[in-house]
């Protein structure tokens, strides 16, 4: 009966962390988005920021993005 619960509580923590980095790794991905875009759509606040500093963040956040969704595909906690 013990393990039982501890399994499902193993499994709905999972489950929950797997939430957290998809959902995270869907914010980072935007972001990376938002900067390389910005001069198309001419974002004043973003634009304000120095070319390569635009491109150098948001491959950045691209990258931990790509990583934050394969950690939260792949469950291995």
């Amino acid at each position: 009966m013990n393990e039982d619960y501890r399994e499902k509580n193993r499994k709905g923590f999972n489950t929950l962390q797997s939430i957290r980095h998809i959902t995270m790794a869907l914010f980072f991905i935007a972001m990376g988005i938002i900067m390389f875009v910005a001069e198309h759509y001419k974002i004043e606040q973003i634009l304000a920021f120095d070319k390569f500093f635009r491109y150098f963040f948001g491959g950045i956040c691209f990258l931990y993005g790509g990583f934050r969704l394969y950690r939260g595909f792949k469950k291995d906690y």
